[in-house]
C-alpha cells in the first residue's frame, strides 16, 4: 500500500509556501489519551509564546500513522509534522515525503552539540538530517532485587563493560534464579522471557547487525547474529531458564528475575509497587557491550504548505530545555537535550521508593547504543513477517538458528537490493 501511495505522491507533491505567522500547524502523532492530553497542554504554552496554534491529528500505531499521512497528502490535505518517528523513516526520506532539515538548522545557527549524538545520528539518512530527536526509548536490562536476595545471588554491576559481567555469568545467574516445585513446574524464571522488542533488537548485544549501513547487504547469517538467535533457543529448551513469552510482561508480573524491558514500561512498573527492581547493564559478549535504543523524533513533510511554522514548533520542542523535557517525559523517552538527562534521572528516581540506577540506562543511550538500521530500508515491512516467522521457528525449537537464517537469506537479500537507495 505504502509504495503505491508514494508513487501517486510523486505526482502531487506541493510547492512549499511560507504561511502567515498565525497559521496553525497540524501535528500527527500516536499515543494514549493521557499522552495526547500532555501534548495539548505543552502546545498551549507554545501558542502563548508564539501565537501559532497547533492542531493534533491522532493516529494509530506507527505503520497506521504513515498510512493516514499518505492518504491526507494524496488528497492535497497535507499535515505539517509527523511525530513519534523512529528509524522507519528511510522510505519516506528516499521518496521525498520528508524534508531535510539541514538548511534550517544552519540558517538559524542551531547548536546540534547540545543533543545526545546517537539520537541525532540515528535520524540521519545519506548524510542529511531528516528528523530532530526529542529523545529515545531503549531496550533496557532490569533485575528483581528480591529474587536475587532470596537466591543469594550477588547483584549485577552498575558499570557497563565490567569484566566479569559476561553472557556466561548472566546464564549462570539465570540458573540460580530459576525455581521449580516438587513436580518440576517452574515457579520462577531466571529470565522473564524474550529480552527483545521483536527480532529486530536480537543481535546487538552479541555485536551483530542485520544490515550494512548502506542498507544494501543482509548480515543475517553473520556468526554473531546466528549465535544470538541460537542463544534464545538454548535458554528456553536446553538451559530451561527462560520462558518463550514476551519478557516485559514476565518481569512486570514478578514471574521473572531478569529481563529485557523497554523504558516505555516504566509507568507500568511505577504502578507495580511489589516489584523491587533496578536497571542493570547488558552482559558483555564482545569487548564493548551494547544494546538497542530507539531514537524518536519529528520531521516536516515536504508537502506541508506551512513549513516555517512547523520548523518553529519542532525547533522549540528540541532546543527549549523545558519543552524538550516535558515532551520526552510524556512520550516515555529519555530526552535528547543533554542538559535534561539529569532531570530525567531525578524524575524517575523520585517516582520509585528505591534506587533504580537510572544512570545505567542513560549510559546505554549515550555510550552503548546500537541503532536498528534495518528499519530504514523500504523493504523492512516485507522483511518483518519473514523474520518474525524465522525467529519463532527457532524459539519454538523447530530448527537450529543457522539453518533457519540461511533459508531466508537469499530472499531477504533480494528484497534489500530492490529497495536499496
Amino acid at each position: 500500500m505504502w509504495r503505491k501511495l508514494l508513487t501517486v505522491l510523486a505526482c502531487v507533491l506541493l510547492v512549499s509556501v511560507t504561511a502567515a505567522a498565525d497559521r496553525s500547524v497540524t501535528f500527527v502523532v500516536h499515543g494514549s489519551t493521557e499522552i495526547i492530553a500532555a501534548y495539548e497542554e505543552l502546545f498551549r504554552r507554545f501558542t502563548e509564546e508564539t501565537g501559532i496554534e497547533v492542531e493534533i491529528m491522532v493516529s494509530g500505531a506507527q505503520q497506521a500513522k504513515w498510512e493516514q499521512v499518505l492518504v491526507h497528502v494524496a488528497g492535497n490535505n497535507s499535515p505539517d509534522i509527523v511525530s513519534g518517528v523512529s528509524t522507519e523513516f528511510g522510505e519516506f526520506a528516499m521518496n521525498g515525503l520528508l524534508r531535510p532539515l539541514d538548511d534550517l538548522i544552519a540558517r538559524d545557527g542551531m547548536d546540534m552539540s547540545v543533543l545526545v549524538p546517537p539520537f541525532v545520528e540515528a535520524l540521519q539518512f545519506q548524510g542529511e538530517q531528516f528528523l530532530l530527536p526529542y529523545g529515545s526509548s531503549l531496550l533496557a536490562m532490569m533485575y528483581n532485587r528480591d529474587h536475587f536476595s532470596r537466591a543469594g545471588v550477588t547483584d549485577p554491576p552498575v558499570q557497563w563493560n565490567t569484566p566479569d559481567w559476561t553472557y556466561d555469568q548472566f546464564v549462570d545467574n539465570a540458573k540460580k534464579l530459576t525455581l521449580r516445585d516438587g513436580e518440576g513446574n517452574t515457579t520462577q524464571w531466571g529470565i522473564s522471557g524474550l529480552f527483545w522488542d521483536s527480532w529486530i533488537t536480537l543481535p546487538y548485544p552479541w555485536g551483530g547487525a542485520w544490515v550494512t549501513d548502506d542498507l544494501a547487504t543482509w548480515r543475517g547469517t553473520d556468526p554473531e547474529v546466528v549465535a544470538a538467535l541460537q542463544a534464545f533457543q538454548d535458554l528456553i529448551h536446553q538451559e530451561r531458564v527462560m520462558t518463550s513469552a514476551y519478557g516485559t510482561s514476565g518481569f512486570t508480573n514478578g514471574s521473572g528475575s531478569m529481563g529485557g524491558v523497554g523504558t516505555w514500561a516504566l509507568q507500568t512498573l511505577a504502578q507495580t509497587p511489589d516489584i523491587n527492581w533496578s536497571f542493570m547493564p547488558w552482559f558483555r559478549v564482545k569487548e564493548h557491550a551494547q544494546a538497542a535504543i530507539f531514537p524518536i523524533g519529528y520531521g516536516i513533510l515536504s508537502t506541508s504548505t506551512n513549513q516555517e511554522n512547523a520548523w518553529k514548533l519542532i525547533k522549540w520542542l528540541t532546543w527549549n530545555e523545558e519543552a524538550n523535557l516535558a515532551y520526552a517525559t510524556a512520550a516515555g523517552a529519555i530526552p535528547s537535550h543533554i542538559a535534561n538527562l539529569q532531570a530525567w534521572r531525578d524524575y524517575w528516581e523520585s517516582v520509585f521508593p528505591f534506587e533504580i540506577n537510572t544512570q545505567v540506562a542513560i549510559d546505554q543511550a549515550v555510550s552503548h547504543a546500537a541503532i536498528i538500521q534495518v528499519r530504514k530500508s523500504p523493504a523492512f515491512w516485507t522483511i518483518n513477517p519473514i523474520m518474525t516467522d524465522t525467529s519463532y521457528s527457532v524459539i519454538h525449537n523447530q530448527k537450529p538458528a543457522e539453518t533457519a537464517l540461511r533459508e531466508v537469506a537469499d530472499q531477504i537479500q533480494a528484497l534489500l537490493e530492490q529497495a536499496a537507495p
